[in-house]
């Protein structure tokens, strides 16, 4: 220890002449802090506490005087005292800490002052000196001294300001523990009657300093605790009951436990028995306890959230709307469509794409249009769960669905064909209504789509669409993903149209139907001048070779074209299949070359 600097320190105490500035104090800008700490200037740290332009100088200062603390006499720490009871005034927190930090630091020579500065008129400084005496109860060996500010700090639990009552709770807390245990008595009461405070903040700090204590008698007041209006009150509680080593003893008292620790997960596993203390905290005052009971209450399925969850689809806060929303889409109750439709607007895209989800959930045919102006939108994300809920919307919707094929924008078309197509069977007597009485491309696309469900009973219906003109190409093609064998005999007569794309259609279909009876009328369209009737034909020779349902002599008269099949053409780049200016054989009616180059299947 530097005595030097110490007894400098007793002079400054003593003398009546003070000099007004040291070379540490600039008359302009701010003290050196450091160098004044360094020097061991109690003086200079106290002007330094008081310098109005700067609070980092100020917390620097208070935390200089708490680290040299221990090195200064007590007679020196004791006239240091009311300069730092001064300082409680101030305003800045990080200030207030370091000062309070200061005078704990003083140690036993503190605790009158302490005391007295509880009956302080300024309320900052009574808040400062209670939790000085708090501090020093974490560090102070010495319980005589300790046990006079329990009654201060009792008194203090009564003050008109919330602040001061705070701090002398948690500061029982911290001294209670290291008195004996009748000292400890009078505390413990009235921490209790602190647990019914107006104010959520001292309800906390009296039930954390009563878990602290560590007495018996807390108990029942703390589980009267976990029903208390605030979320923080209900935890601290919770966590100074498991500090006391309790456990429930009931049910009742179980879904109190995990509600007041937020333990989401177990409150589930238990089920029916916590929605009744769910439904109450659905709207608790704390967003993360409301956002918690409402998921709960959706994976539950409780019929009574429903109201709830609606009521918080206003709530004002986004995270709890998500949750409401989400709860909705399990639930899937009709009656809930009006209010979502509303909630379609939130300013919230998480809570707009559960809402979306949740209209599909209600199977509500009044969702379709908005769903479908959604699905009508730029943003894909937005579209695409538009679509999954149109299609949970199933057969209540599907008639209102089904105009938008005729859509301008082809990517809506699209969009549409594909919810169709995920409704299966609940679309295909809508469909066929449509492919019979829609104009195109609305029939067009509910031909396709019944080939893609592929539903037998669109069988006959599309065989009578191959007659339209301009059905007959979408009704051959929907007939061979079908693949029934009632529509072999119309598509064999559309081998002979006079249309390419017809017999091209026909051949394909007959290719996935695998029908026998094709064969002999697909073997002729191998040496069609149209090089793509050709090759589906080919194509549907090979896929008859290969499906085991011909006879050894079907399988014959496909195995004897095997050379037409996979012979390529030999110009094939300049071939008129191939249009190019260049082209050699522009007269494709006389050009002998009817290679097709396929594969033939090994045997």
């Amino acid at each position: 220890m530097n005595f030097k600097r110490l007894e400098s320190v007793r002079g400054w105490f003593d003398s009546p002449h003070q000099p007004c500035f040291n070379t540490d104090m600039p008359l302009f800008g701010p003290p050196n802090v450091d160098a004044l700490k360094a020097r061991r200037d109690v003086k200079g740290l106290l002007n330094a506490l008081k310098y109005r332009d700067d609070p980092t100088v100020r917390r620097k200062a208070a935390q200089a005087l708490a680290e040299i603390m221990e090195e200064l006499p007590a007679e020196v720490r004791e006239k240091i005292i009311p300069a730092l009871l001064a300082a409680l005034e101030e305003v800045d927190s990080s200030v207030f800490q370091a000062v309070i930090g200061a005078l704990s630091a003083v140690g036993q020579p503190a605790i009158l002052p302490l005391i007295g500065a509880l009956r302080a008129p300024q309320e900052r400084v009574r808040e400062g000196a209670a939790r000085a005496l708090g501090r020093l109860g974490v560090g102070l060996n010495e319980p005589a001294y300790l046990r006079l500010a329990v009654d201060p700090l009792i008194g203090a639990l009564r003050d008109s300001a919330f602040v001061v009552r705070r701090a002398a709770a948690w500061a029982l807390g911290n001294i209670a523990p290291r008195l004996d245990a009748a000292s400890r008595g009078l505390p413990v009461e009235n921490l209790v009657l602190c647990l019914r405070d107006p104010v959520p903040e001292v309800r906390q700090f009296a039930a954390g300093a009563l878990g602290k204590i560590g007495e018996g008698r807390a108990i029942r007041p703390l589980i009267a605790a976990l029903e208390d209006d605030s979320s923080v009150v209900r935890k601290t509680a919770a966590e100074a009951l498991n500090t006391l080593g309790w456990h429930p003893t009931t049910p009742t008292e179980q879904v109190l436990e995990w509600i007041a620790l937020q333990n989401w997960e177990r409150l589930f596993q238990m089920g029916e028995t916590a929605a009744p203390a769910l439904l109450h905290v659905a709207k608790d005052r704390d967003r993360d306890v409301r956002t918690g009971a409402i998921r709960v209450l959706g994976k539950l399925g409780i019929p009574q959230g429903v109201e709830i969850f609606l009521q918080s689809l206003h709530d004002v806060d986004a995270e709890v709307r998500r949750a409401a929303a989400e709860a909705l889409e399990q639930a899937g109750t009709p009656q809930v469509v009006e209010v979502l439709l509303q909630a379609l607007r939130d300013r919230d895209r998480e809570v707009r794409r559960r809402v979306i989800r949740a209209l599909g959930r209600t199977k509500d045919a009044r969702a379709v249009p908005p769903l479908l102006g959604i699905l009508k939108s730029h943003e894909e994300d937005f579209a695409q769960i538009a679509m999954q809920a149109l299609v949970e919307i199933g057969l209540n919707g599907v008639l209102a669905i089904i105009p938008a094929l005729g859509d301008a924008d082809p990517y809506v078309q699209e969009r549409v064909a594909w919810v169709l197509t995920r409704m299966g069977s609940a679309a295909v007597l809508p469909l066929i209504q449509a492919l019979q009485m829609s104009p195109p491309p609305v029939n067009e696309f509910a031909a396709r789509i019944l080939g893609d469900i592929g539903d037998t009973r669109a069988v006959y219906p599309l065989i009578n669409a191959l007659e339209n003109p301009l059905l007959t190409g979408y009704a051959a093609q929907a007939l061979g993903k079908i693949g029934d064998a009632r529509a072999v005999p119309p598509l064999l007569d559309l081998l002979n149209a006079n249309s390419d794309a017809v017999r091209q259609a026909a051949a394909l279909a007959l290719g996935n139907i695998g029908d026998p009876r094709a064969v002999d009328a697909l073997i002729p369209l191998l040496k069609s001048n149209e090089r793509a009737t050709r090759l589906e034909a080919a194509h549907a020779l090979l896929q008859l070779y290969r499906s085991n349902r011909l006879d050894i002599i079907a399988k014959r008269k496909i195995l004897a074209q095997q050379d037409r099949i996979t012979e390529a053409h030999a110009d094939h780049q300049s071939h008129v299949d191939n249009v190019r200016s260049s082209d050699c054989h522009r007269d494709e009616m006389y050009h002998l070359d009817t290679g097709i180059g396929l594969p033939f299947p090994t045997e």
